[in-house]
């Protein structure tokens, strides 16, 4: 199993939406794909129990889980044949970052073009190095068809360091609608730019985890 932890220290930026939009396409692409959501807020938790009953079941779990049983949890749905974990971060300083991105293969750090974030992405990318672990930052809520958020945020990572995602997300409200039914932008408006933004990502994600689009679905699951 791999571990990706989706962690900035910053609210606000869409790591969430990020977690669960890749943790859809795995899902979609054949893998057993779980959700752990280590923020008291417990959006992703709460946006995999509106799931239930939602269109086609996918192979995928998202659900709430606390700092102290993280590593315990990961171990479980590792025995329970999932294939991929996604851990959903709180925002700002918190230990339960910290832990996140010690147990994670990899690390992404969603931010947006602005001074906080970029404070956050280096303060995030300082930790994924100090624990050894790659990290990518991904561009999010960029508007859309402007370059220059894109051009910003590749030179100041690039000073810091840290490698880009190759794939920006713009700020559509298909993310924003598809939250309340439980699912998430490519599942509300397939074939969509956002739904081919994140496709984008997600193959590019799975390249860098070494994961086959061709995965079967394991009949156990990660339960």
């Amino acid at each position: 199993m791999r571990t990706v932890a989706v962690s900035i220290n910053k609210g606000g930026v869409g790591k969430t939406t990020v977690a669960k939009s890749l943790a859809v396409e795995a899902a979609r692409a054949g893998f057993n794909v779980v959700i752990l959501d280590v923020d008291t807020q417990q959006n992703a938790a709460d946006w995999g129990a509106r799931r239930k009953g939602v269109g086609t079941p996918l192979p995928l779990i998202a659900r709430f889980v606390t700092e102290k049983d993280l590593e315990a949890e990961l171990q479980h749905a590792a025995k329970a044949g999932c294939d991929l974990a996604f851990i959903d971060t709180p925002p700002g300083r918190s230990s339960e970052a910290v832990a996140a991105v010690e147990l994670a293969d990899l690390v992404l750090i969603p931010f947006e073009n602005d001074q906080d974030s970029y404070t956050g992405v280096t303060r995030t990318a300082q930790l994924a190095r100090r624990l050894g672990k790659p990290a990518y930052g991904i561009l999010n809520k960029a508007p859309p068809h402007s370059r220059s958020h894109e051009d910003t945020a590749r030179e100041v990572l690039k000073a810091i360091d840290l490698p880009l995602a190759p794939v920006a997300l713009h700020r559509y409200d298909a993310h924003r609608l598809a939250n309340p039914a439980g699912v998430v932008a490519s599942e509300l408006e397939p074939a969509s730019v956002p739904a081919l933004q994140i496709e984008g990502l997600w193959n590019w994600l799975s390249a860098q985890l070494q994961l086959t689009a061709s995965a079967p679905v394991h009949k156990k699951g990660a339960a």
